[in-house]
């Protein structure tokens, strides 16, 4: 009998042990939850991605499985890539010009010239089984896996995901109506026609509508109007990608374009030195103009903008804030490294939603509440006032 009343107090000082174990536990976590937070608020919110040892330098071998990209410029529509394709995400049309139409198909940055103008070169990644054997075959190396070897030609892109499977179809092909006017291409400008009349039948038959969204209203306090610093020029700065030659609509103009964007990459020059070399050599070619050299004279980067103002100060002194109607965009946080101060913000900008706030009201919140827990940096500082702005 003594066993048992022995056992059976054993039994509750064990469970009264055991549970004030794990209630100490709990206590802990929730006492440092700041740096014990492991949920991220995805996709605005993304980990480093890790760098892959793979026993020898990534640049000699494409390993990377990330976003087929192609530029279409150094396209010659042989079609190889479109036939090695296993599962037939790869789909290309093209247009030739009727016969006795003398039509200039530019050239790839190989020199090679093209004897037909793409219209068509979509990839559907939702269908991709990312084994590079259209990579392999393509006589221009147009395209090709982004990120790793072609980090010149093409910045990383491992996440891709969309929310509809459509976003998923990326269509490369830049194909002007003005060329396929010149060239005669008449029958296939009518089947596009076709196609797009068709294609609004069926969305007014299903009642589409496209969502516009407010942008937020931007009022002005009345106050004391200040001194504006004067900018100072950037140099040094490489920010530009192959992108930014898409806005030259000329075929031989692109071409050329990208050719010299290679070369001063290659050579590690800054986006004005590029630019300026690039208008250099297409002022060489036939069809340059003085409107295209506006527009890539305005590639190169802004002035250094003016130091930020304090809000808190900006107001007692009479310098001009804006009062912002509605939240700013969260996206803006991602460019902020530090994954536990973006979390914490990204917390407070859900709480001031929920309770309509606007930026102005949250902004100064943020940033009094990272001087408090000493996570404020100059770069976060300028990056949250810059907002208001």
């Amino acid at each position: 009998m003594s066993e048992q009343i022995t056992a059976y107090f054993s039994n509750i000082a064990n469970g009264v042990k055991s549970f004030i174990t794990g209630l100490s536990l709990t206590l802990e976590h929730f006492k440092n939850k700041k740096d014990n937070v492991a949920t991220l608020q995805y996709p605005h919110e993304k980990f480093p991605i890790p760098e892959k040892k793979i026993g020898f330098e990534q640049s000699e071998y494409n390993v990377i499985r990330s976003r087929l990209h192609v530029d279409i410029d150094d396209c010659i529509s042989c079609r190889m890539c479109e036939r090695a394709c296993p599962v037939d995400c790869i789909k290309i049309e093209d247009v030739k010009a009727k016969k006795g139409v003398d039509f200039e198909y530019g050239q790839t940055s190989n020199e090679t010239q093209k004897k037909l103008l793409v219209t068509r070169f979509t990839i559907d990644m939702s269908e991709c089984m990312y084994c590079n054997l259209c990579v392999y075959p393509c006589p221009e190396e147009c395209i090709y896996m982004v990120g790793g070897p072609n980090e010149e030609k093409h910045e990383i892109d491992y996440e891709f995901s969309q929310y509809k499977r459509e976003g998923m179809i990326f269509d490369f092909a830049k194909a002007e109506t003005e060329d396929l006017v010149k060239m005669g291409a008449d029958d296939y400008l009518k089947t596009v026609k076709e196609k797009q009349e068709n294609l609004l039948k069926g969305e007014r038959l299903l009642g589409l509508e496209i969502e516009k969204v407010d942008e937020p209203v931007v009022i002005s306090q009345p106050v004391t109007p200040a001194a504006t610093p004067i900018a100072a020029p950037i140099s040094g700065i490489d920010n530009l990608t192959i992108k930014c030659v898409d806005i030259i609509e000329d075929i031989k103009l692109r071409a050329a374009a990208k050719k010299v964007f290679f070369k001063s990459k290659k050579a590690g020059e800054d986006d004005i030195t590029k630019v300026d070399k690039m208008i250099t050599e297409l002022k060489t070619v036939d069809g340059f103009t003085a409107e295209l050299e506006q527009q890539l004279n305005a590639l190169k980067p802004e002035p250094v903008a003016a130091a930020p103002v304090d809000v808190a100060q900006a107001i007692n002194s009479n310098v001009e804030v804006k009062v912002i109607q509605g939240l700013f965009d969260i996206k803006i946080l991602n460019d902020i490294e530090d994954i536990k101060t973006r979390a914490m913000l990204k917390k407070i900008y859900m709480g001031a939603k929920k309770s309509s706030k606007n930026s102005s009201d949250v902004i100064p919140e943020m940033i009094s509440f990272l001087e408090t827990e000493n996570m404020i940096t100059d770069q976060i500082k300028s990056l949250l006032e810059g907002i208001l702005k």
